[in-house]
């Protein structure tokens, strides 16, 4: 069970920021938002999954400890850094690249 919760974790951590993404791009180009509050918001909304997969796993963790139960198993644990490492790889280099492609935009009026 905590094989298939893993990879449905992996999957929402590579996929949620390119929905961002596209969001922010659209809300910059149409001038509601400025360029940096959207690219702070974008790393803020991507980072999100990484960090509610890694709180998930410390509590399943913790929850083990504390009852001597195996709540979860040992290849879900083994993922914990693995995930949390492309993710977060994804969300920097997604950034980088969030940031310079709203510097290129062309945007009247929207100086930020």
């Amino acid at each position: 069970m905590s094989e298939q919760l893993a990879s449905v974790f992996f999957w929402l951590i590579i996929l949620i920021p390119i929905g961002v993404f596209a969001r922010q791009i659209q809300e910059v180009r149409r001038g509601t938002r400025s360029k940096f509050k959207g690219a702070v918001l974008f790393f803020s909304y991507s980072i999100l999954p990484v960090l509610v997969y890694g709180l998930v796993f410390l509590v399943l963790v913790g929850v083990e400890e504390l009852t001597r139960l195996p709540v979860i198993a040992e290849g879900f644990a083994r993922t914990l850094l693995l995930v949390v490492g492309i993710g977060s790889a994804e969300v920097l280099f997604l950034t980088a690249i969030f940031a310079v492609a709203v510097w290129l935009l062309g945007v009247p009026g929207n100086v930020a």
